[in-house]
């Protein structure tokens, strides 16, 4: 079934309805909490919860609610697409006036008595509620999503711990969690080497059980538990109370259940309710991180007639360079903290919000409109771009300099990209100076022989080592590159904007496919003949994770590299890449053209014993003496040692390291 969260902004998908009568949850027989706001805005079944709409049948029609001014469209409702509103405030004004004074009241009771943050008391809709959460948006928590989505909950509801529990088989086990720095602090002070939520990671609880987690799981319901350590539900109550761990809320997202929770002390909020939090644009910063190649995410929120960061997060990949390199703590999302942007300003935050459309600023660091105009320099921030969530409510993204792929990271990339897709070529576009220049390309081989069969010399590929494109053009690649979103052409001979059309008819290509992509653009295109696949639409792409593929051959020192995709109950091999090194030596010490990879194509990986381990990177570090792998024999012939696994949306990175 499908689940949504707090966090997932819904897209396409009816809203379920359950009856007015439905009670308010509440675990060990704590008493219900709502308040007058959330009542009010009960009264006319409006928001209950961030991201949670409860509609009574019937209730919207021949009322004053019916009549109710419209939010503000975004993104694809801004084009003719029905796409329900993200934030609470346009959940709210969708069910009328007096649902959307409710939520105003509420926030503006939140705002007098401070954020949801340390030391503070925010106030909620509900305790937790009887309703059905919006349907999820299918994106998952993975890799970089993951840490930033977990980190930014603990930012916008004044939490100290976060944890991501997952369904494997019968049971639900943590997937990943975050501690703020505050919290970990507070437990430094009274002596504690680990905390709740690292000593979570040893429970596992029934998927049959009655406890929180998996009574949100079964019934898609959000539950909120004022007083953890009084909570007979509640199989971790011990260790709650030997943690100091106050209140909890469990949340149902996309496979699992958030759960996200305060402790005694000043270094987390104090929550009487459910507190009132966002809608985390998770699509967004999956796009963010996994396509443009940015190593931040912020998420701004419009109070009066400023905007100001509520949420952050830096990828720690970049966190321990910029230490490295600056001998302090300090990064761009933490010095943006200090400022605050006019909501009416011409800037990227303000322009994104007003219009409703991605703001893209290339070369921030010499943008006489942007106030972060010398931060951006310092930190060499190389492009952003500012996504509109919901109305006052804008995330930001940044690349820096020198963040593109390169080297055996980016060959294997444009090969696995053909490989999946049925491409005949890939170039991987990048900004060099203003300009968009060819930074890497790849042939497959088949159409290599159809060229030369052809008896044409070089490649559609190649020829556009020859072209410099301005990123502010208005040509297809330009366009990508400025807005990050992909574009499909169907028939190229025919398109006029793109400046090699001619180039194109000589070669024979027939479609293209263009899509933000490590920091660059990703180009793929298909030719007139049987070598390569015949596009009618954009091809399905994964998003598979380029950092973690950089640093696997970069650091690791990895020899291959394996896509793996969830097909029903289990991962298939999809493509794969192999170092032109690795592959000559065992084909001179073998006498064949077969290596690790190619002989995993005919294995299959169960879904579940990797979901187990789904939010973040793991290793094995021997796999030729490690029995929990189905390939041990495998790597054991082809000297295997250590494999790498990073998750992505829709599978897994496999990446290995050979002792030859």
């Amino acid at each position: 079934r499908a689940f949504g969260s707090s966090f997932c902004q819904p897209r396409l998908r009816p809203r379920r309805t359950q009856t007015p009568h439905s009670p308010v949850r509440t675990m060990a027989g704590l008493p219900s909490c709502r308040s007058t706001a959330a009542s009010a805005a009960l009264a006319g079944g409006a928001l209950l919860a961030p991201g949670l709409l409860f509609v009574a049948p019937g209730s919207l029609q021949g009322s004053e609610l019916s009549q109710g001014p419209q939010p503000r469209l975004r993104g694809q409702a801004a084009h003719g697409i029905p796409s329900p509103p993200a934030g609470a405030s346009a959940m709210a004004a969708a069910a009328g006036p007096a649902a959307m004074a409710a939520c105003l009241a509420a926030r503006a009771s939140q705002r007098q008595r401070g954020p949801a943050r340390r030391g503070a008391t925010p106030t909620g809709k509900v305790t937790c509620a009887a309703v059905i959460a919006p349907p999820t948006d299918g994106v998952r928590l993975t890799g970089e999503t993951l840490q930033a989505s977990l980190k930014m909950r603990c930012d916008t509801s004044g939490a100290g711990y976060s944890i991501l529990w997952l369904a494997v088989n019968d049971e639900l086990v943590v997937a990943g969690d975050y501690l703020t720095p505050a919290h970990k602090a507070a437990l430094a002070d009274e002596g504690k080497s680990s905390s709740y939520a690292e000593r979570s990671e040893k429970i596992k609880l029934s998927l049959n059980g009655d406890g929180p987690v998996a009574s949100v799981y079964k019934t898609g319901e959000p539950v909120f538990i004022a007083d953890a350590k009084s909570c007979d539900k509640l199989k971790r109550q011990k260790l709650a109370a030997e943690y100091g761990i106050e209140s909890i809320c469990f949340v149902p997202c996309e496979g699992g259940v958030l759960e996200f929770g305060t402790s005694k002390g000043p270094a987390t909020a104090t929550w009487t309710e459910m507190p009132q939090c966002p809608v985390m644009p998770k699509r967004e910063i999956r796009t963010a991180f996994e396509n443009l190649g940015a190593k931040y995410v912020m998420f701004w929120e419009k109070q009066g007639d400023e905007f100001a960061v509520i949420a952050d997060y830096v990828s720690a990949e970049r966190v321990e360079a910029l230490k490295n390199r600056r001998k302090d703590d300090k990064t761009f999302c933490s010095e943006s903290r200090r400022v605050r942007l006019p909501a009416e300003g011409h800037g990227p935050v303000a322009r994104a919000n007003a219009t409703g459309k991605v703001s893209f600023t290339s070369k921030p660091g010499q943008d006489q409109r942007l106030v972060r105009r010398s931060m951006a320099k310092e930190f060499n921030i190389h492009n952003m771009h500012c996504f509109p969530v919901s109305e006052g409510l804008v995330l930001e993204c940044g690349v820096p300099a020198n963040s593109t792929l390169t080297g055996n990271a980016l060959a294997a990339a444009l090969q696995m990209q053909c490989d999946i897709s049925g491409a005949g070529y890939a170039i991987y576009w990048t900004d060099a100076g203003g300009e968009l220049v060819v930074a890497g390309t790849y042939v497959t081989p088949a159409r290599q022989a159809a060229l030369l069969g052809q008896g044409k010399e070089g490649s559609f590929a190649s020829a556009g080592k020859a072209f410099r494109l301005p990123t502010a053009g208005s040509g297809p690649v330009a366009t990508v590159y400025a807005t990050g979103e992909p574009m499909f052409i169907e028939d190229v001979c025919a398109c006029d904007q793109l400046r090699r059309q001619e180039i194109a008819n000589h070669y024979g290509i027939a479609s293209m496919n263009l899509s933000p992509f490590a920091g660059g653009v990703l180009e793929l295109g298909t030719s007139k003949g049987p070598e390569t696949a015949d596009w009618n639409k954009a091809p399905a792409m994964p998003s598979m994770p380029t950092p973690m593929l950089q640093q696997c051959f970069d650091e690791e020192g990895a020899a291959y590299a394996i896509l793996w995709l969830e097909e029903e109950d289990h991962f298939v091999p999809a493509a794969d890449f192999v170092l032109p090194e690795r592959r000559r030596a065992l084909r001179n010490r073998r006498g064949d053209d077969e290596t690790f990879a190619s002989r995993s194509k005919s294995f299959r990986l169960q879904v579940d014993p990797l979901r187990q381990r789904w939010g973040r990177p793991f290793a094995i570090d021997d796999a030729r003496s490690d029995a929990s792998i189905n390939r041990q024999e495998l790597a054991k012939e082809f000297d295997i040692a250590k494999i790498i696994f990073a998750p992505f949306s829709g599978g897994y990175l496999e990446c290995g390291i050979a002792s030859m």
